[in-house]
């Protein structure tokens, strides 16, 4: 598993923990269901980045 994976199913069980709706949405994880909205692996980091979930000093996605 990688580093980015790690970062990624973060910033998705932050946004659970926050009451966000997050889902899965496909076999490679990289895309999800957010409040019903899809979103890429990337914009999921952005958004727990933009909510204050995450320290966007410590996540980055080659």
């Amino acid at each position: 598993m990688s580093d980015d994976h790690d970062a990624i199913q973060e910033a998705a069980d932050a946004l659970v923990l926050a009451g966000y709706d997050v889902q899965p949405w496909g076999d490679d994880l990289s895309m999800w269901l957010v409040n019903g909205e899809t979103v890429s692996d990337g914009d999921l980091l952005a958004l727990a980045i933009r909510l204050g979930l995450m320290d966007p000093t410590t996540t980055r996605l080659q």
